[in-house]
Order: structure tokens, then C-alpha cells, then sequence
């Protein structure tokens, strides 16, 4: 089987995608733990269990 070029620039777009989407994901978890502590802060630290 020949591997053309076309063929490696699609496996290179599929892989720069996959690290634009590991990328955003992080983003987002790191401001949403951000807002989550910024809550936590301002709502006074009190954890109820049970």
C-alpha cells in the first residue's frame, strides 16, 4: 500500500485537531476549578457531610 501525501495531511489535520480539542478541555477545567474555588471563598468554607 502507497502512502500519498495527501494521506499524511490528513492523519497531521486529525492529530492537530485532537491537541486543539486536549487543549480546550484543559482550559475549561481549569477555569471551572477557578470559579469553583472562587465560589467556595466567597461563600464561606463550610463542607456538610451526610
Amino acid at each position: 500500500m502507497k502512502l500519498d501525501r495527501e494521506w499524511w495531511r490528513t492523519v497531521r489535520y486529525a492529530i492537530e485537531e485532537e491537541h486543539r480539542t486536549v487543549r480546550l478541555i484543559g482550559v475549561l477545567v481549569t477555569v471551572g476549578a477557578i470559579m469553583a474555588v472562587l465560589i467556595i471563598i466567597s461563600n464561606g468554607f463550610s463542607v456538610t457531610i451526610g
